[in-house]
């Protein structure tokens, strides 16, 4: 019997063919769509739990009460000296490790290579199971001149030969021999590294040690088992005694006090100061997961529309199944055959959709979401049994509506008008559609206007025609003036700036207790810039009192400080030229400009020369440039630089392009609502196609009836189009306050911020009408163009 079903389902399928690929569309992008977002999800929740015993490793992190520093007082950083204690002070503790990333540049021969390092103790082997491939593992950590490379990083650097026994240059200084090849890392880890060596590559690493002040280490522990690392979290604050008297003894008016985190919450939910990596975000799963299912109950509603339009074509065959025997329940479960062989089919076919796209699916939102399905086969399980579920539920409707139709008015021809009272469900099912569909074009515009606003807004300073070059190597510093002037040379190049940091983010920050007035000694937390005489005028930045640096004051190079109107407000000042603010005294006020992200506000901020600072062996060139046969003039700079550090690894990048990188997050968002509002509109606009075509068919005689009476294709039109455009406008009105409500609660993360206008939801709901009376409107024209005679020759 089960058999006969699905080859008459399989016969039903073939004959409508236009139906049947309809429903197999939109049934393939629901499932496409729910797959990919599937596949990331699962990689989001899965970071970190790779690792072997990841239920029992936690980070050390700290909280720094009175040390707010871009947005939050907690730090994902510990002292050296506090995994020393713990380690001898707590038997609990299995292991404890300290680790630091950061990039290097690697020399082979005439090859250069910009790496990413992770710098360790042997201790790292015992937390984190890394798989070593060849030569020897934590044993090389003893010595400082060996690096394990990754098996990736040994390939690119050494090809198929081994590398073992080989050597590297290190920082153009120091010879590293490979001792051993381990795996690369994975990429569902919450940091990445292309190569190990020892944490005493670290230059201040023997000061450090020591040092329960110097933060620039990540700490983590393995509890052995059955340990509440909750008790061991209370057991740390015997360490207050220690740190509060070493801050106190360096002029901080706070001490740290530390806290462990699981480290299977640091990508989700994890916010701290000096992440290793950009996290993930939790409440982007939650954004996508919620996507996912809309997107599903679009594409099953749209089924159950298109499947209860095409009842109406099926009547006559439910009173022939009935008359010739068939029950209720044999006709339920041939009708739910049908939803479910479509079901499976786009299901299969999603699948192979899914290989294809996820490359480009990575793209979009910028990860590495591995296509592993023989390995999370329950992946594959799960996607199977919300298939056939969707099939089951999607197809259930239409056939209890088939199995309930009564045989002798089905064989009559009539029985669809004894259904009038099932309209309600399938109205309400197209105003859900549009609902969503509505919500994500809004979100969509909104989301691109705020973008458009960042990239727009003005900073407080002018970053048009302006190149950067990062660098890494102190012999820039000692032939600044000769790489300046060799820069200048160029025609299209008019000013260069050589500074620590770019405005756009500046992430110095530190204490000051010494200014005037300050009579109690309270500290100012204060952003800093060190800069050089041409970076005020190269930005344009507008001096609002005062004056810039100049070269003709020699005082300038050494304590002379530029504030911002933040610092003058935070300060009490009403003036601040010739006040005496740290180790020096203040010249002038720069007008505010942004110089973090716009989630954050416009901070205090000093501006001090570069020339003061000791040991400067990184920093930024800057270049304002003709537009001109740009490619040119970036491969000049590059080889400008490299005639001075000939094996370094140089790039020009344009600041604005920079900038827009810090809003990455933001961009992936934009397109994945753009992407999905599309999708959501093409799958309502199907689904009112089923309820347009259901409709029209009933009518069919009526509208021949005022065809022959004199009514003009015009007013058929208005007559039945008003009817769903009233759907649309409820569908308007409902989805306008959810979607306003959920676009003004993610705008709240960024303290300046669009207002949302009133246009934006008119011009939501009009695409939405458009496309609706697109659907509707070419089928009634369809209908009250035909011949009345055919839709009335059977009565």
């Amino acid at each position: 019997m089960i058999k006969n079903y699905f080859k008459i389902a399989w016969r039903s399928l073939v004959k409508n063919k236009v139906y049947s690929f309809i429903n197999l569309s939109g049934l393939t992008i629901g499932m496409t769509c729910f797959i990919l977002i599937a596949f990331y999800i699962q990689f989001e929740l899965s970071f970190d739990k790779h690792i072997e015993n990841s239920d029992r490793i936690y980070r050390i992190v700290q909280q720094q009460k009175g040390n707010d520093y871009r947005g939050t007082d907690y730090f994902a950083l510990a002292p050296l000296p506090l995994s020393t204690a713990i380690k001898q002070d707590f038997p609990e503790v299995e292991s404890i490790t300290n680790l630091n990333v950061w990039n290097v540049l690697l020399i082979n021969g005439n090859d250069s290579f910009l790496e990413r390092g992770l710098f360790t103790e042997q201790s790292f082997f015992d937390i984190y199971n890394t798989k070593v491939l060849e030569g020897i593992g934590k044993e090389a950590l003893d010595d400082p001149n060996t690096i394990l490379l990754t098996e990736s990083l040994a390939e690119k650097i050494f090809g198929s030969a081994s590398s073992i026994g080989k050597t590297i240059l290190y920082n153009n200084k120091d010879v590293m021999t490979v001792r051993g090849v381990i795996a690369d890392p994975p990429k569902n880890q919450h940091f990445t590294y292309n190569f190990i060596a020892s944490i005493e590559k670290n230059t201040n690493h023997i000061y450090e040690i020591n040092d329960w002040v110097s933060n620039n280490s990540y700490g983590y522990i393995l509890l052995k088992e059955d340990q509440d690392y909750r008790v061991l979290q209370e057991k740390m604050s015997r360490y207050d005694a220690v740190t509060k008297p070493a801050y106190k003894a360096n002029g901080f008016q706070f001490y740290p006090q530390y806290e462990l985190q699981p480290i299977e919450d640091i990508h989700l939910n994890s916010k701290m100061n000096a992440e290793i990596e950009p996290n993930g975000d939790l409440a982007y799963v939650y954004f996508f997961a919620l996507l996912a299912i809309i997107i599903l109950l679009l594409a099953s509603i749209n089924y159950m529309n298109l499947a209860t339009s095409r009842s109406v074509h099926r009547t006559k065959e439910v009173g022939v199944f009935k008359a010739l025997g068939a029950g209720k329940r044999n006709l339920v479960f041939q009708y739910l055959s049908e939803s479910i062989l479509l079901t499976l089919f786009s299901f299969f076919i999603a699948l192979f959709l899914v290989v294809l796209l996820l490359p480009e699916f990575n793209k979009l939102l910028g990860r590495s979401i591995p296509l592993d399905i023989v390995g999370n086969s329950w992946i594959l399980i799960g996607m199977l049994s919300i298939a056939i579920l969707v099939g089951c539920l999607s197809g259930l409707y239409p056939a209890v509506f088939l199995s309930n139709i009564n045989p002798v008015k089905a064989l009559k021809g009539n029985a669809i008008k004894a259904q009038k009272g099932r309209s309600f469900l399938r109205n309400s099912l197209v105003v859900m559609q549009f609902v969503a569909a509505i919500g994500l074009i809004t979100g969509s515009i909104i989301i691109t206007q705020q973008l458009e606003f960042i990239q727009e807004k003005k900073l407080g300073y002018n970053k048009e025609h302006i190149v950067h070059v990062p660098y890494f190597n102190k012999d820039i510093h000692q032939k600044e003036s000769v790489l300046r002037n060799e820069l200048l040379n160029h025609p299209n190049i008019n000013k260069v700036s050589i500074s620590t940091q770019l405005p756009i983010n500046v992430t110095s920050q530190g204490p000051v207790d010494t200014w005037e007035g300050n009579l109690d000694k309270q500290q100012l937390y204060i952003y800093r810039t060190y800069v050089d005489y041409e970076f005020l005028d190269l930005f344009e930045m507008n001096i609002i009192e005062g004056r810039g640096f100049s070269e003709k004051m020699a005082s300038d190079s050494t304590d002379a400080y530029i504030l911002n109107e933040a610092a003058l407000k935070k300060l009490g000042w009403k003036t601040a030229v010739g006040k005496k603010f740290d180790r020096g005294t203040v010249i002038g006020v720069v007008e505010d400009f942004h110089l973090q992200t716009f989630d954050l506000s416009i901070e205090p901020l000093y501006i001090k020369m570069r020339r003061e600072r000791w040991n400067v062996n990184h920093g930024q060139v800057i270049l304002k440039v003709n537009l001109d046969d740009i490619e040119n003039t970036k491969s000049f700079i590059e080889k400008t630089m490299k005639s001075i550090a000939p094996l370094d690894l140089f790039e020009a990048r344009f600041v604005d392009d920079t900038y827009l990188k810090l809003y990455e997050e933001e961009k992936k968002l934009g397109k994945a609502f753009s992407l999905f509002a599309l999708l959501a509109l093409f799958i309502a606009g199907m689904g009112l196609f089923g309820l347009v075509s259901f409709h029209v068919f009933q009518r069919t005689k009526e509208i021949g009836v005022r065809k022959v009476l004199g009514s003009s294709v015009f007013g058929i039109v208005k007559l039945i189009s008003k009817e769903f455009l009233k759907l649309i406008f409820l569908a308007f009105l409902v989805a306008t306050p959810i979607a306003y409500y959920l676009m003004n609660s993610w705008l709240q993360d960024y303290i300046y911020r669009i207002e949302i206008k009133w246009w934006v939801f008119i011009c939501a709901g009009f695409i939405a009408v458009s496309i609706a009376l697109i659907t509707v409107v070419l089928q009634v024209v369809k209908a009250a163009t035909a011949n009345p005679i055919n839709a009335l020759k059977t009565e």
